[in-house]
């Protein structure tokens, strides 16, 4: 079911007072149109805040975990899948850490159904980067330089920015695959590196499986610890595509505006804030919407709120 209610709607970031884009309905979903470019964006990030605030790479790689873009090389890929196919003994992926983060198998079809093998030490990585709370001097100093700092309040004794991206983009996706998972234990012997315990862990999974095991990362640096190891791999390699003018569906946008919630803390839709990090949250995918008092759209919200779940119960009954 999908419903385009929704008019124009424009996207800011409020601790920049910053306009990110502007999305209108179209016949197969939205048109999404990005009205900020990278320079535009980094100057309002103050340099010793960087690691902290959002930058225009968190931007951009929010619309590649929303599915929008996808990497430069992914046509050989599907070529390299076909041969993968005709393998009588069948064949598995093993995502590398930054394919979590870009959201890429879940939102891939031609990868459905396809067993995942995940190296611990990778679940690790992800789940070491959780493990980040702000500390109020750390909001003091990020509201000495930003606008709206009132809207800081939510974040207290709550996550980071890393953190934030490692539970609400790379965890989410790892839960999305979760039924077809497959841990592959870490290798007991001494390693130089993660890199290198990652890549010898799966190479021992693949010598005890008759399934080929293909490694899949967008990190050059850990292709060369597979060649030594002899891993089957396939390295993506990262788009180019400027971010412009993108027709979208319905749940690409959603996702989209999810992602840039998430990983930005909060944003600002047609004066409406969203938040994703905020006091009292729980689950992965919560998020808390503030109106204004002299907004009508609030009334408009709760109609379709109620009708959509009535019309979802009428379905399932």
């Amino acid at each position: 079911m999908r419903m385009n209610v929704l008019g124009e709607l424009k996207v800011n970031y409020p601790f920049y007072d910053l306009e990110l884009l502007k999305a209108e309905p179209a016949e197969e979903g939205y048109r999404v149109v990005v009205t900020v470019d990278r320079r535009r964006f980094n100057e309002r990030v103050p340099e010793h805040l960087y690691s902290e605030l959002p930058t225009y790479t968190d931007f951009y790689e929010s619309f590649m975990s929303a599915g929008i873009l996808r990497y430069d090389n992914v046509g050989e890929f599907l070529q390299n899948l076909e041969l993968y196919e005709r393998l009588k003994k069948g064949v598995a992926f093993a995502p590398d850490t930054n394919i979590f983060y870009h959201r890429f198998i879940s939102s891939f079809k031609p990868l459905n159904g396809y067993q995942i093998v995940v190296a611990e030490g990778v679940k690790k990585e992800i789940e070491d980067a959780m493990n980040y709370k702000y500390r109020n001097r750390q909001l003091e100093e990020i509201g000495s330089g930003v606008q709206n700092r009132s809207l800081l309040r939510e974040f207290s004794n709550r996550r980071t920015k890393k953190s934030r991206k490692a539970a609400y983009i790379a965890l989410k996706e790892f839960e999305a695959l979760k039924s077809r998972i497959i841990i592959a234990e870490d290798v007991k012997e001494p390693t130089h590196n993660n890199d290198e315990r990652i890549v010898k862990s799966l190479k021992r999974y693949d010598r005890m499986t008759p399934t080929l095991l293909v490694f899949l990362t967008a990190d050059i640096a850990v292709t060369d610890v597979a060649e030594m190891e002899g891993l089957e791999y396939f390295l993506f390699k990262y788009p180019r595509e400027s971010l412009g003018r993108h027709n979208v569906t319905a749940y690409q946008l959603r996702t989209l505006l999810f992602n840039l919630a998430a990983v930005f803390g909060v944003i600002e839709v047609n004066r409406i804030l969203i938040f994703g990090e905020f006091g009292g949250k729980q689950g992965l995918n919560e998020l808390k919407v503030v109106f204004p008092a002299d907004n009508r759209a609030y009334h408009e919200f709760m109609f379709h709120l109620k009708l959509s779940r009535k019309l979802m119960r009428v379905m399932s009954g």
